[in-house]
């Protein structure tokens, strides 16, 4: 009996091996040369038929949405969502709605949708367009659950106290982070939205520690609340923390060597300062302006008006003779005399002794008469 192992057939020397594995690879690589595009990528001609369409799709969306001056978000954590339209149609045959393919229903603008479970929603809007044609614009909506409510935290005994608010029976998780690590605390709200977290100090270390969270229900996440940062001291007891706190400022807190710290550590209180000083400076400038011009506008309407009155026009002086002139001085009022100077008359002698003939010292010779006396008077 033959072993089958020394079987001539059965022989297969390397060479012929060699020879057989380089035949094979001589033919795969022809027959890939053979292969199209087409049967590797498939349709390009179908695909690019579908991108056409779906960017008409886009554009009829657009269109209906201007038409409608509609605008829906695509996620929101309201259910009762308010959205706002117009009726294009010109005869105004109004606007319906059918949500989930529930039946059409007239609403008018706005509109708050009917608390909306959490999850994805169909909204279809049926209305005529401004050409007279009834369209059907289809949105989809998706509402998630609200974030959680997070109280400023309290330690008792050896637990830190972690509780809030939120949506009741759904998932709670919180997110914490300390300076060595990152780890998270899952739990379910309960019936009346309240959680709480009760936190072993040995899972913490000393320093900042921050944490927030998130809700979840049916699969769908909430935003992450609003973070809130403490610090553990040495003695194991928050120092701080900046949830809402109220921020509170006295000099008598300030000693006068933690100047430079204060100033080198708030940069925007110095800012602030100095903006302040230099607002004052400038508005204290323009007030000083208006003052000044003020004044000399008066003092010019005083010096127009006294020109005015003495008969000068107010073209012939100029406004720097205005100001260099000062009041004019007042009058001095001479007192009436009560009696009326006396007008004199210069008589000639010729017209005097008309009158007066008898009282000639000379006769009509021109010698002096006799036994006339001749006496010196005054004036008066």
């Amino acid at each position: 009996m033959l072993n089958k192992f020394n079987c001539p057939t059965m022989k297969i020397s390397t060479k012929a091996l060699f020879a057989l594995f380089f035949l094979l690879t001589t033919l795969s690589f022809i027959s890939a040369q053979q292969l199209s595009t087409s049967d590797i990528l498939g349709d390009t001609e179908g695909n690019s038929n579908i991108e056409e369409l779906d960017q008409k799709e886009a554009e009829r969306e657009g269109d209906f949405l201007n038409q409608l001056l509609l605008n829906i978000p695509e996620i929101t954590d309201n259910p009762s969502h308010i959205i706002t339209f117009i009726d294009p149609s010109e005869e105004r045959k109004g606007v319906q709605l059918e949500i989930d393919g529930k039946s059409f229903q007239d609403i008018t603008s706005p509109y708050s949708l009917p608390a909306l479970s959490i999850g994805k929603h169909e909204l279809r809007f049926k209305f005529v367009d401004k050409y007279g044609a009834t369209q059907i614009l289809e949105k989809d909506i998706v509402v998630i659950p609200r974030p959680p409510i997070i109280n400023s935290p309290s330690v008792e005994e050896e637990f830190l106290i972690i509780s809030g608010t939120g949506l009741s029976n759904s998932e709670i998780m919180l997110i914490l982070s300390t300076s060595r690590k990152i780890f998270t605390k899952e739990d379910i709200i309960d019936g009346d939205g309240n959680w709480e977290f009760k936190i072993s100090k040995d899972e913490l270390s000393e320093g900042l520690i921050t944490f927030t969270g998130y809700t979840r229900r049916y699969g769908y996440a909430s935003n992450l609340a609003e973070s809130v940062t403490f610090e553990l001291g040495q003695s194991q007891n928050i120092l701080f923390s900046n949830g809402k706190k109220d921020i509170h400022f006295k000099f008598k807190d300030i000693a006068f060597s933690d100047i430079n710290s204060i100033i080198s550590n708030n940069m925007d209180l110095v800012i602030l300062i100095i903006a302040t000083f230099t607002l004052g400076f400038v508005l204290s400038f323009l007030l000083f302006s208006l003052f000044k011009n003020n004044l000399e506008e008066k003092k010019i309407k005083f010096l127009e008006k006294k020109i005015s009155e003495n008969g000068k026009s107010n073209k012939d002086i100029t406004l720097k003779e205005k100001l260099s002139q000062s009041e004019p001085k007042k009058e001095e009022k001479k007192p009436i005399k009560e009696e009326k100077k006396k007008e004199e008359r210069i008589v000639t002698k010729i017209d005097f002794l008309k009158d007066f003939k008898m009282f000639d010292p000379d006769d009509e010779k021109g010698e002096e008469k006799e036994n006339i006396k001749v006496t010196v008077t005054s004036k008066d």
